[in-house]
């Protein structure tokens, strides 16, 4: 007894820690792209009727999968927030449950225990399989599957046992379909295909499933307006057969229009063909005994993916995860049939068709988990961040076009509670507006505004780099000041951060719009080319600085007198101007002295006197 349990535990084991091993990045995978759209979705429900409204409304393309994105993207966000972990379990929960199903329905299908076993193996391998598991928003192919899966086993059940609850539970199960894909309306097909290559007398039963099918269908094109997307755009004449040859080689070899990774495409083409061919032999062979399921198997393929083969700009692996089900049990089939020679051939065609494959999913899982990993350090370190700093506009500076289409497009900010969150000016021209310019312009914001946020001392500029967020204000702050200085020639505002750079070290700190000097300090500041130029200066004289009588105030430049005054109105604003010497350097640095210094109450340091701005022109 404990030997047969072991073999059972042995026998659906081994292909899901197969899965588990083979689809180790998709495990890892943090969110990125669409995922941040359906993690906000609960933000937007403040009410009952909000609620409602996020789980029936049309989505995207009038879709409506209340149970494989409403609730998924409601239930786990709102238990776990931003922790990806019970995202993957239940994700990876549900493909092991596909695997069970699978092997079940294999076993039965084709009699065989190993057809079974190597019909989960097979499919978990499929290069279609990669984003579905890897990506959150694509679970509902995973859901679908499992709705398939399940809803086909029931049916065979009712078949073997004539019990009615196994069909009205088939029933069940394909009704809530509707609610994890669309595509759930190739399931009658898929009954009725079964029935007439295998059980004819419950052909006529299978037709009712048709209803709901059909009503679907026509309730989507009558409330649903045709996408202007051009990707779901349909077409039709030969562009259909061209997508089928796409799908059946990615499916046979993971052979992709455009190469990706290590593989040739000569290599996908020859395995494309030897795959193909063997299964098309072998089902010629089964059909001459007139055994009807590999024509099943072949349609169950053809069923699935045929509603999508109109979309000639829209080539998605992961609609190969139920099509290549079909597959999966043929090519097992043939495995576990072959013998000799034949034995041989096929163990080289499955190790080509694992190898291929399996590097295919690889390439696949590696560079989505690596957009996700970039997001995910992004989003935490934002997360991390002060409040202090969290308040404050936020630049985001080294934004390349591959992190921001990986997730900042759908801003993921907003999940955090910040809203202030832009690319630092010019660097939206690094970002392909293929993908839609307005997910751009959200994160554009203008140099001025930039400006007028960095003297309000409201900015923080943060560069993500590897694993962290670092903090490149300062950095930045110098750059912009720069800039800025050189277009605003002959003007220095002392206590406006972004001119520190020409403001000597003696001053005090800036408060609001003005700054102290102690008994001597400097400005820098460009001189306009021409003769007749003048040095106006705006500044302020407390009444403190006056009470032991009038201040004097020179001012120097490179050991020339540009002129010096008395002040002794208290608490009153002055303007000063002086001629600026004809052969001055293009950058003059203005030296300025009084004849003391005062101390006020609570403040121990030596105050000189107040100043705004300096202009030359």
């Amino acid at each position: 007894m404990h030997r047969s349990l072991y073999r059972r535990a042995a026998y659906y084991g081994v292909p899901m820690l197969f899965c588990l091993a083979v689809h180790q990045f998709a495990l890892k995978t943090w969110f990125f792209q669409d995922d941040f759209a359906w993690l906000a979705l609960r933000l937007g429900i403040d009410s009952p009727s909000d609620f409602v409204r996020a789980l029936f409304s049309p989505k995207a393309e009038g879709t409506i999968r209340t149970l494989s994105e409403r609730l998924y993207f409601l239930v786990f966000p709102s238990l776990f927030g931003l922790n990806v972990v019970p995202f993957k379990v239940w994700t990876f929960l549900t493909e092991l449950a596909n695997i069970a199903l699978l092997i079940q329905i294999a076993r039965r299908l084709t009699g065989s225990s190993l057809a079974g076993f190597l019909a989960a193996i097979l499919w978990t391998a499929n290069a279609g399989l990669a984003l579905a598991l890897g990506w959150s928003s694509a679970y509902n192919e995973t859901a679908f599957a499992f709705v398939i899966l399940l809803a086909f086993r029931l049916l065979l059940q009712y078949i073997d046992t004539g019990q009615r609850k196994y069909w009205i539970w088939q029933w069940i199960v394909f009704l809530l379909g509707f609610g994890v894909l669309e595509l759930n309306v190739v399931y009658p097909a898929i009954a009725a295909g079964y029935a007439l290559c295998c059980a004819r007398t419950h052909l006529r039963r299978t037709f009712y499933l048709f209803i709901p099918s059909l009503l679907f269908i026509a309730a989507h094109f009558a409330f649903t307006p045709a996408s202007s997307d051009r990707h779901y755009k349909m077409y039709f004449g030969s562009s259909p057969f061209t997508m089928l040859w796409a799908y059946s080689a990615y499916a046979l070899s993971g052979m992709r229009v455009l190469r990706a990774g290590w593989q040739p495409l000569s290599l996908g083409l020859v395995v494309t063909i030897a795959i193909g061919v063997s299964m098309i032999f072998f089902a010629a062979i089964k059909l001459r005994r007139r055994d009807w399921l590999p024509l099943f198997l072949l349609g169950w393929f053809l069923e699935v993916i045929s509603p999508v083969l109109p979309l000639r700009d829209h080539f998605t692996e992961y609609y190969l995860v139920v099509p290549s089900i079909g597959l999966a049990i043929l090519g097992a089939w043939m495995l576990a049939s072959a013998r000799g020679v034949a034995a041989v051939a096929a163990a080289v065609l499955a190790t080509l068709y694992l190898t291929v494959s399996i590097a295919d999913l690889h390439t696949t899982e590696r560079y989505f988990y690596a957009r996700a990993r970039r997001m995910k350090y992004l989003v935490m370190g934002l997360e991390s961040l002060p409040k202090t700093e969290a308040g404050k506009t936020i630049l985001l500076d080294g934004v390349d076009n591959d992190l921001f289409w990986s997730g900042i497009s759908d801003d993921p900010f907003r999940l955090l509670g910040i809203s202030r969150v832009y690319l630092t000016p010019g660097s939206e021209a690094l970002i392909d507006s293929d993908g839609g310019w307005s997910g751009v312009s959200r994160f554009v914001i203008s140099f001025s505004d930039v400006v007028a946020r960095l003297r309000n001392h409201d900015v923080v500029v943060l560069r993500p780099e590897e694993r962290q967020l670092r903090n490149v204000t300062q950095a930045y702050l110098i750059s912009t000041s720069e800039k800025y200085v050189a277009t605003h020639p002959g003007f220095v505002d002392v206590a406006d951060p972004l001119f520190q750079a020409l403001v000597g070290p003696d001053w005090y700190p800036a408060e609001k719009d003005y700054r102290w000097m102690p008994k001597a300090a400097t400005v820098e500041i460009a001189v306009p080319s021409g003769a007749g130029k003048m040095l106006r200066i705006m500044g302020f004289c407390p009444a403190a600085v006056v009470a032991q009588g009038p201040l004097e105030v020179s001012f120097r430049s490179s050991g020339i007198q540009l002129g010096k005054t008395l002040l002794s109105k208290p608490d009153q604003s002055f303007e000063l101007s002086f001629p600026v010497p004809s052969n001055s350097p293009p950058m003059m640095e203005v030296e300025i002295q009084v004849n003391r210094t005062t101390q006020i109450a609570g403040d121990s340091r030596p105050l000189g006197l107040v100043f705004g701005t300096f202009t030359i022109k």
